[in-house]
């Protein structure tokens, strides 16, 4: 099986540039299959963007398409930011994580039996452990009136549901509370604090912290989820307000590969946070309960491939966005779509699982003399799926349109004569060992057919 592990040895440049080839052939067929209006990707490297493309269309009515550059609502990415700006704040002994909250916000006064506003402090809020209330007592998810700050203190004495530091509890208004700490530490409010002290000082020009009258220009339209018998709708654009701070959060991908490249812990690049702040925000709080998932601040914290990855994910009415980080081998991914039914989340750790998998066996996914594996890309349709072929240097790699991770699920072709290859496959269930042979018409330079064992499949792309 694949191994994890650190850089040592691994050449993550070439497996990031194989995987690039592989996100060009794979996610044009995979928002179809997932009906995604559309996608924008990016991988972060050594502090660069080594690959941005957008896919499908920001806006059906229009026709507009969309690019590296298009802008998403990203949610819940937003606390992220959020956790950066309470940490910065703490590094210059404006406030402290362990203050209790009430100290900065004397309305915070609430009771749930043994527990009281009084204990909840900030690094609770910021790991979703002080038991209060997931979205406070308005449906503004449904309607999309977010509560401003006068709504949100209408909803403080109902706040604490269960007992602070007893359970991790997913809290929106936490964060909603967090935002108006750091305007009371920082003397302004948090808008103008965060684009100050973290999107002005990053040069993200496309990131704000809500909806603004110049972003409705940069950003794509949000779709609703399919419904039985009911077509797609196009959201309106909505502020957050108060809430801001745990969902308000627009951005695009050339943004946030700035932002993952400052919080990186494979170099010193301190241009937001100490190394010592980025270190305690990626410090695991609490378990999720979400398989092996833990919750640091601002942060989730996994494992894929053995790698230890930071991110977030984001939901918002016509939005599902993800980011993920490997702090260590400094490689960060950026998905954003703009239907909420997306599979964002999978998609962002398909390409983390495909990159690891090419850094790590080099030797099957890319060994042997070179291949002029041109003639063979494209996308092959038989009656079972649609088989996407990705030409690498020395090998081909073949997977469903609809899969999540290419690395992962894929068959590796080795040569083995005139336009066949031997399948090299980790699934048992598939056909490893047996022969794909693929049809190349006299006087074309494209293959036209491919015979999957013994399953043709026509080729769709002519």
């Amino acid at each position: 099986m694949p191994h994890g592990g650190g850089s040592m040895g691994k050449d993550y440049g070439r497996a990031i540039g194989l995987a690039a080839r592989v996100l060009d052939g794979w996610l044009p067929h995979k928002i179809r299959y997932d009906r995604l209006p559309a996608l924008s990707a990016g991988i972060m490297h050594g502090g660069k963007l080594v690959y941005a493309r957008g896919f499908g269309l920001a806006d059906v009515a229009s026709g507009r398409p969309a690019t590296a550059e298009t802008c998403y609502r990203i949610a819940s990415i937003s606390k992220s930011f959020t956790a950066v700006a309470v940490l910065q704040l703490a590094a210059k002994g404006k406030l402290r994580l362990d203050d209790p909250i009430q100290r900065h916000l004397p309305w915070f006064r609430a009771r749930v039996g043994r527990s009281s506003a009084a204990a909840l402090t900030i690094r609770q809020a910021l790991s979703h452990t002080a038991g209060v209330f997931r979205d406070g007592i308005t449906p503004h998810w449904e309607t999309g009136a977010f509560p401003d700050l006068a709504g949100l203190k209408a909803s403080v004495p109902r706040a604490l549901v269960v007992e602070n530091l007893t359970r991790f509890k997913y809290s929106n208004f936490g964060y909603a509370l967090l935002g108006q700490a750091i305007a009371k530490a920082a003397g302004t409010t948090y808008d103008r604090y965060v684009m100050r002290a973290i999107v002005r000082k990053l040069g993200m020009t496309r990131t704000a912290p809500d909806l603004t009258r110049a972003s409705l220009a940069w950003l794509a339209t949000g779709y609703s989820r399919p419904i039985p018998d009911v077509p797609r709708a196009a959201f309106g654009h909505e502020a957050t307000r108060a809430y801001a701070p745990a969902t308000g959060f627009l951005s695009n991908v050339p943004d946030l590969a700035r932002y993952l490249a400052a919080l990186s812990l494979a170099r010193n690049a301190g241009a937001i946070l100490d190394r010592e702040s980025r270190k305690e925000m990626m410090r695991e709080h609490w378990a999720t309960g979400e398989g092996s998932e833990s919750y640091a601040l601002g942060l989730a914290v996994n494992r894929i491939e053995g790698r230890r990855i930071v991110g977030h994910g984001g939901g918002f009415p016509g939005f599902i966005t993800q980011v993920a980080l490997d702090h260590e081998n400094d490689i960060g991914v950026i998905v954003l779509t703009n239907t909420n039914d997306s599979t964002a989340g999978p998609i962002a750790t398909g390409i983390l699982e495909t990159i690891y998998r090419l850094a790590d066996e080099p030797e099957r996914f890319d060994a042997g003399p070179r291949l002029a594996g041109a003639r063979y890309a494209g996308c092959y349709r038989s009656r079972w799926e649609d088989q996407v072929v990705v030409a690498l240097d020395r090998t081909l790699l073949a997977f469903g349109a609809q899969v999540h991770s290419p690395g992962r699920f894929g068959t590796v072709l080795r040569p083995a004569g005139r336009h066949r290859f031997v399948m090299d496959s980790r699934m048992n269930y598939a056909s490893p060992g047996e022969l794909a042979t693929f049809t190349v018409p006299a006087g074309r330079r494209r293959a036209a057919r491919l015979l999957w064992g013994a399953q043709p499949a026509e080729r769709l792309d002519g």
